[in-house]
C-alpha cells in the first residue's frame, strides 16, 4: 500500500482569510497596493463594519426590549396612553455624527447603529426616544414650536440616563454642582438647534431658559429621576 501524501493544501475558508489579511497588511503598509484598490478595501471594510454595527443594534434592541427594567418601563408606559410599542417601532440606520437617535411621529424612532458603541448607549438612546413619543402622544407636542421642542428634549435628557455623571466624565465635563441640570440644559439646546424653526443657539438657548424649571420638575411616567 503507498504511503499517504502530505498535502499543505489549504481550505476555501482558511484561504479567504489568508487573502484578507494579505489585502490588510497591504493597506497598513501601503506595499504592493494600488490607490484604486485601497479605496474599494476601504469600502469594504466599511460595509462590512456598518453591516456588523447594524447586526449588533439589531441583537440589543431586542435583548433591551426583552430585559432591560428602564426600556420595558417605557413600552408599558406608552401601552397605557394608547401607544404600542414593539420592535418594528425601533429602526437600526446609520446616521451623521450629529445623532444616536431620532424620533418622527410618521417614522417612529430611529437607532443611528454607527453611533451606539455599548448596550448602555443604546439603552439610553431607546429611553431618550420613547421618552420624545411619550411627549409627542400624551401631550400633543407640536415640534415646530420650539418651547414645545425644547420641553421635550429636557425631559428625555434629564429621564433616560443620558446625563449620569459617568457619561458627562466620559464627554470632558467635570462640574460636580448641579451637574444633572447643567448637562440637561447643555444637550437640549444641541437638540433644539437642529430645529429647522430654531435660527440660531441663542434662539435655542431662549427655548430652553424659557421652560427648563417647569419641564426639569415633570418627571412624568417616572415617579423620579432614575
Amino acid at each position: 500500500m503507498a504511503d499517504p501524501v502530505e498535502t499543505n493544501d489549504a481550505s476555501p475558508q482558511e484561504m479567504k482569510r489568508f487573502e484578507r489579511w494579505t489585502k490588510s497588511l497591504k493597506y497598513l503598509t501601503g506595499l504592493g497596493m494600488t490607490e484604486q484598490e485601497r479605496k474599494e478595501f476601504r469600502d469594504q471594510i466599511d460595509v462590512q463594519m456598518e453591516d456588523h454595527q447594524c447586526r449588533q443594534c439589531e441583537v440589543w434592541k431586542k435583548t433591551l426590549i426583552k430585559n432591560n427594567p428602564p426600556v420595558r418601563f417605557m413600552m408599558d408606559e406608552l401601552h397605557k396612553i394608547g401607544k404600542s410599542v414593539d420592535e418594528e417601532s425601533f429602526k437600526c440606520v446609520p446616521c451623521d455624527e450629529t445623532r444616536a437617535g431620532g424620533f418622527s411621529p410618521d417614522e417612529g424612532i430611529i437607532l443611528c447603529h454607527n453611533r451606539l458603541a455599548s448596550k448602555g448607549r443604546q439603552e439610553e438612546t431607546m429611553v431618550h426616544e420613547m421618552v420624545h413619543m411619550y411627549d409627542n402622544h400624551k401631550f400633543k407636542v407640536n415640534w415646530t414650536d420650539l418651547n414645545h421642542h425644547a420641553c421635550s428634549e429636557i425631559r428625555a435628557a434629564s429621564l433616560s440616563g443620558d446625563c449620569r455623571w459617568t457619561n458627562e466624565i466620559r464627554r470632558g465635563f467635570y462640574t460636580f454642582t448641579k451637574q444633572h441640570q447643567a448637562c440637561v440644559k447643555r444637550r437640549a439646546i444641541l437638540s433644539v438647534q437642529q430645529n429647522p424653526h430654531c435660527h440660531s443657539k441663542e434662539e435655542a438657548e431662549q427655548a430652553v431658559n424659557s421652560v427648563f424649571e417647569s419641564c426639569f420638575a415633570d418627571t412624568r411616567p417616572f415617579d423620579e429621576i432614575y
